[in-house]
């Protein structure tokens, strides 16, 4: 008797989804309630990739003065890796954050276009008396 494990369900919107991640990216984290959540996720990410970037650095002039928390490189080696691994799992998410910030951004800009559109041509049909102060706010 074989157990399959359930599949786990996309927190995401399909439209939000970029085909060449991996799925647990859709499965184990939120997609952001907002913009700023968005960015503010962004920004944490970034920032947590030029951690790991330092670290590896750090490590390396330490494996080269001596003064490495590592045995041997084999062991250096390993770690790096593992930071590596890291950085790669962060880069997914920042890829995933960005196109849904650039996604919806583009939305809500085409959005306010034609909101703007719509209320030029009422405007320049109903010829108000105040047409130039109406105007002037739309802009």
């Amino acid at each position: 008797m074989s157990f399959s494990s359930p599949v786990k369900p996309k927190l995401w919107d399909d439209q939000y989804v970029i085909d060449n991640l991996p799925t647990w990216i859709y499965t184990d984290n939120k997609q952001p309630a907002g913009f700023d959540e968005c960015r503010a996720k962004i920004s944490s990410i970034e920032y947590t990739i030029k951690d790991i970037d330092l670290q590896i650095e750090v490590r390396e002039l330490e494996l080269k003065t001596g003064s490495s928390r590592h045995s041997n490189s084999f062991d250096y080696e390993k770690w790096k890796a593992q930071a590596l691994r890291a950085k790669q799992t962060h880069m997914y998410l920042l890829n995933a954050y960005k196109y849904w910030l650039i996604l919806n951004e583009r939305s809500v800009s085409e959005e306010k276009l034609n909101y703007k559109l719509t209320s030029l041509i009422r405007l320049l049909m109903d010829e108000p008396e105040d047409f130039v102060t109406q105007l002037g706010n739309l802009l």
